[in-house]
């Protein structure tokens, strides 16, 4: 039996086609955007050796155009910097401090090695040569001469 009832299933005191927005003013996307940049800031922060001054350079000239154009960004910021682990920040910076260096390592042992190898293989070929001389002259010339002979007879000259 229809009727001419219209029910909702709403939250009671909530205002239809507004969305609450989380504490501080700032918009939902504010406050998870401030999360994952205070995360960063703390990794990077934690993150020491070749490039790292370079890396929260930057990344604080990223922060700080944020707090100055996102209205709320920066309160959200700091609240969320306050929240991060930062044993669990230190010991991702050591993990990659140590990935970082066996790489950089393996990368300049390995072109030392390439370096290397190819001056030591011509001079061990130029002393092996200096060694044999003149039998491997004696080698050169006698089949030097069995090509030209096969030559001669293929083309019958």
């Amino acid at each position: 039996m229809p009727s001419n009832e219209l029910r909702h299933y709403g939250v009671p005191g909530m205002k239809w086609g507004v969305r609450r927005s989380s504490e501080g003013g700032a918009s939902n996307r504010t406050h998870r955007l401030a999360a994952k940049d205070a995360k960063r800031h703390a990794d990077a922060k934690m993150f020491y050796g070749k490039g790292a001054g370079t890396r929260r350079k930057l990344l604080n000239a990223e922060l700080e155009k944020k707090k100055k154009d996102i209205p709320g960004y920066e309160d959200s910021f700091n609240k969320s910097l306050s929240g991060v682990d930062m044993a669990k920040s230190a010991n991702k910076a050591k993990r990659e401090r140590t990935r970082k260096d066996v790489t950089y390592r393996t990368r300049v042992t390995t072109k030392q090695l390439l370096g290397l190898t190819a001056p030591i293989t011509v001079t061990a070929a130029t002393i092996a040569y200096q060694m044999n001389k003149p039998r491997v002259d004696a080698f050169v010339q006698e089949q030097g001469s069995r090509l030209i002979s096969e030559i001669r007879n293929a083309t019958g000259r």
